[in-house]
Formats: C-alpha cells, sequence, structure tokens
C-alpha cells in the first residue's frame, strides 16, 4: 500500500478549495453557514450551573443543556451531510456535474450516510463499554479510577486510529455512488491500510488550528459584545457559522485529497 504523504494532500486540498469556489462556496453557506446560524439565534440556549452547584447538579445541568441541543444538532447534521456529499460529488465526478446534480445526489444518499453513523456510533459506543467496564467493576478508590482512565486513553487511541481508517468513507459513497453503508466503511478500511495514524495525525492537525481560530474569534466577539441576548448572540451565531462553513469544506477537501492519493493516484501525483 501507498505511504500517505500529508503534504501532497495538503496540496491537492488546496486544489479541490480552488476548483468550483463559487459553487461549493454556495453549498457550503446554504447547508453548513445558514443551519448552524439559525440554531445559534433561535435555539436552546446552554442552561448556566447555578453559582455554588455541586458536581452532580452542574452534570445534571449539562445533561439538560444536551438533551435540549440533540434535536437541533441531528438536524444540522443531516444538512450538513447533504451539503457535505454534493460538495465531495463536484469535486470527484469524472463528469461535468451541476449544482444541482450534486445536490440530487447528496438527497438519494442521505439513507446511506445515516445507516454510516449509526454503525459507527453502535460501535464506538460498544468499544466505549468495553473499555471502561474494568473501571465500573472494580468500584470506587484509587484502582477503579486508574483503570477508568487507563479505559479513557483507550478509547481515544482507538478513536483517533479509527478516524483516520475511516476518513475517505464520505468520498467513496460521493465517487463510487455507494448505497451499501458496510461496502464504504469497508473500502475506507482497505484504501487507508497502513496509514491510519498518519491520516489521524494530519486530520488532527488542520482541525486543531480550526478549533484555534474559532476560540480566537469566539474569545474577541465575547470580550467585545458578550455572548448573551442581542448582539452579542447575534455575532456569535455568525462567528460560529462561518466556523461551520470553512470547517465543513475544508475538512470535506482533506478528505477527498486523501481518497484521491489512496485510491486514484497510487500516492504520487497531485489531480488537477
Amino acid at each position: 500500500m501507498p505511504k500517505f504523504d500529508m503534504g501532497a494532500a495538503w496540496e491537492d486540498s488546496l486544489v479541490l478549495l480552488r476548483s468550483h469556489s463559487v459553487l461549493t462556496g454556495t453549498i457550503a453557506a446554504v447547508f453548513l453557514f445558514l443551519p448552524t446560524l439559525a440554531v445559534a439565534w433561535f435555539g436552546p440556549v446552554p442552561i448556566e450551573p447555578a453559582a455554588g452547584a455541586t458536581f452532580d447538579q452542574m452534570m445534571m445541568t449539562f445533561r439538560e443543556s444536551a438533551r435540549q441541543a440533540v434535536p437541533y444538532q441531528l438536524l444540522v447534521s443531516v444538512i450538513s451531510a447533504i451539503g457535505g456529499v454534493g460538495i465531495l460529488r463536484l469535486w470527484l465526478s469524472r463528469t461535468s456535474t451541476s449544482v444541482g446534480d450534486a445536490l440530487v445526489f447528496a438527497l438519494k444518499m442521505i439513507p446511506t450516510m445515516i445507516a454510516i453513523q449509526l454503525i459507527l456510533g453502535v460501535g464506538l459506543g460498544l468499544i466505549a463499554v468495553l473499555a471502561i467496564m474494568p473501571g465500573i467493576t472494580a468500584g470506587g478508590g484509587a484502582v477503579g479510577a486508574l483503570l477508568l482512565f487507563v479505559g479513557a486513553l483507550l478509547i481515544l487511541g482507538i478513536c483517533a486510529y479509527l478516524w483516520g481508517r475511516l476518513a475517505v468513507t464520505s468520498p467513496v459513497v460521493a465517487d463510487r455512488t455507494q448505497y451499501n453503508p458496510v461496502v464504504a466503511i469497508q473500502e475506507s478500511w482497505r484504501l487507508t491500510k497502513g496509514n491510519g495514524w498518519r491520516i489521524a495525525l494530519f486530520l488532527f492537525l488542520v482541525t486543531l488550528v480550526i478549533i484555534i481560530v474559532a476560540l480566537l474569534l469566539g474569545g474577541v466577539i465575547g470580550a467585545v459584545v458578550g455572548t448573551g441576548d442581542g448582539i452579542g448572540r447575534m455575532l456569535t451565531g455568525f462567528v460560529e457559522g462561518g466556523v461551520a462553513a470553512v470547517g465543513g469544506i475544508v475538512s470535506a477537501a482533506i478528505s477527498a485529497a486523501t481518497y484521491r492519493q489512496l485510491a486514484l493516484t497510487g500516492g504520487n501525483a497531485i489531480l488537477s
């Protein structure tokens, strides 16, 4: 198997971002920016724990905030998936494809993308349960805490590895019109063989930059106008939407470039 070249993948990502830039930018604005902005403006506001709240009370507040946010986040995820697959279709299609054709294709692929997420979610859930079960079984005390810590590290390591190995699942779906979610996952696993950690590191570095930029912008907005209702929430929503759009389209470009390198070029050349 060819070794994954992070430098070549980044250069190819820039090539992809420049191609169909108006069309992909329009899709990103409609399917990534606007849904995130709408939830930021009109969705539930995170519940702040009361002053002097105990750990259990803070966890209860966190769970309630998460419960309220889940329906909105699921809706945004589905809409974002449509836009992401549409963008990948534009980039990876071997024939001329219009925005309308790409979005129709993406709509047809919604059941496949949802099935992929369910399969991966259930799989990660089982892994997490197995990893922390020894710590829970051991009960309280130092031994239990140590086993839980080790289990948490194990979960993080497995998630990072799977992140790399499954990074080209969406490009497989978009390029090969693969309706079978299991086959798409298997093909991603095959293509990334021997490169899981390299790809995971590449994705982590790019994601880290996006997170840092988002935190800096959010911090500036919070320091200038605050994050409460009114102008603060409006500007924070714009930042969140912009980060979602830019981060989504960059992530799509990286996954597409990774796929093109491993599947189409043998890891030696960059398609233009």
